[in-house]
């Protein structure tokens, strides 16, 4: 079942939504919306222009969201970078309802739009979900990888 949306780039003006749907996903539960100011840390981020966080919103309420970078490149790319998915997240309350699909989209649109190369993203193989949903979107696997941070 299709349901009605719209997809906004987060900014400072609808930024403390954003950050109302986080604590949800985090927390399991509605918080009072905030009020409080933006720090100058979250507007720097924000302010990066390689930087495109998009929120999907459902009868006045974000519900999902996906987070791009764009990772310029040099050498055999000729100058045309990737974009990169960080992350993806519908509430489950909304997801098999074309959501996911629909944030993907905006990453193939930025792709054109920024004439990058193409998109890649790291997804576990422990989120089946996930895997399918880039399948559908034309990803295919490209060799086992590790995840690392330090």
């Amino acid at each position: 079942m299709l349901i009605d949306y719209e997809i906004e780039r987060i900014d400072e003006t609808n930024y403390c939504r954003f950050d109302d749907m986080v604590f949800r996903r985090e927390k399991g539960y509605d918080r009072i919306p905030s009020d409080t100011p933006i720090s100058d840390n979250i507007k720097n981020e924000l302010a990066n222009p390689n930087l495109y966080v998009y929120a999907i919103e459902v009868e006045n309420r974000y519900v999902g969201w996906i987070s791009l970078i764009y990772m310029p490149k040099v050498g055999k790319w000729n100058g045309n970078g990737h974009v990169y998915v960080d992350e993806l997240w519908v509430d489950p309350e909304y997801c098999g309802k074309g959501l996911g699909k629909a944030l993907m989209a905006k990453a193939d649109e930025l792709k054109t739009d920024l004439k990058a190369t193409g998109i890649r993203l790291y997804v576990s193989i422990d989120n089946p979900s996930a895997v399918n949903l880039y399948k559908y979107c034309g990803f295919s696997e490209g060799g086992q990888t590790f995840f690392m941070e330090k």
